[in-house]
């Protein structure tokens, strides 16, 4: 789990499920094979204590929304809210405001869904950028483009480091400069350090010493070099 808010979807295996299950349909893949894929390839992740909840929550509340709440999905969604196995996960005032969350969802998988439809599929916006695998493939460091160069505004790009822990990925970024992305350099030293070079008249207005995801820490080293 990746999320300190209580909101559904504020969870990445949640918002991984919705992206993946919604991207199927809207390719024109049935529901129903939408969610023999989904089940296949997180089957991992049904299985952990925490993350399998977590994935009947969220392709039972994306399949009631486009009119397509299957009903295996729903049973074994109201199954989750009312054994309050999610609820593990949550302490204090945040259990209180996630049992809400469950509760309306709840009342949401039992009413009438709305009409079956399509998703649009998303426009693919490509942002220039520069990717670089850790060594041991569970790790992806990318530079790309913030604002790009003009005669009006200074470039600026940031790097942003995911990490792969179960079938969950997630993290963030790590370093912002006022330079072209390509000037930039990611270099892993092994699978838990990553070294940024960056030229050394930038302003950098964010430097992180490391990136943390799921118990998961890639150290950061930083290299000025001469423009």
């Amino acid at each position: 789990m990746g999320t300190s808010s209580t909101s559904l979807f504020a969870d990445d295996v949640a918002s991984d499920v919705r992206d993946e299950f919604t991207e199927l349909l809207a390719r024109g893949v049935s529901a129903t094979d939408a969610t023999q894929s989904l089940v296949q390839s997180w089957s991992t992740a049904i299985d952990d204590i925490d993350d399998g909840p977590t994935f009947w929550l969220a392709l039972a509340a994306t399949q009631w929304k486009f009119g397509c709440l299957g009903q295996e999905v729903q049973t074994r969604a109201i199954e989750v809210i009312d054994s309050g196995r999610d609820l593990n996960k949550w302490n204090g005032a945040s259990a209180i405001r996630r049992g809400a969350v469950l509760s309306a969802l709840k009342d949401k998988l039992l009413s009438p869904p709305p009409p079956l439809r399509r998703p649009r599929r998303r426009k693919i916006v490509v942002v220039p950028s520069i990717k670089v695998s850790s060594p041991d493939g569970r790790g992806l460091a990318t530079a790309f483009e913030i604002t790009p160069s003009s005669a009006l505004t200074t470039p600026q790009m940031q790097v942003m480091v995911e990490l792969v822990v179960g079938q969950s990925r997630g993290g963030g970024g790590v370093f912002v400069a006022d330079c072209e992305f390509d000037k930039v350099t990611l270099d892993w030293l092994d699978a838990e350090t990553l070294q940024i070079s960056y030229p050394r008249s930038v302003a950098i207005s964010s430097k992180s010493a490391s990136s943390f995801y799921c118990g998961r820490v890639v150290q950061i080293k930083y290299i000025s070099t001469p423009d």
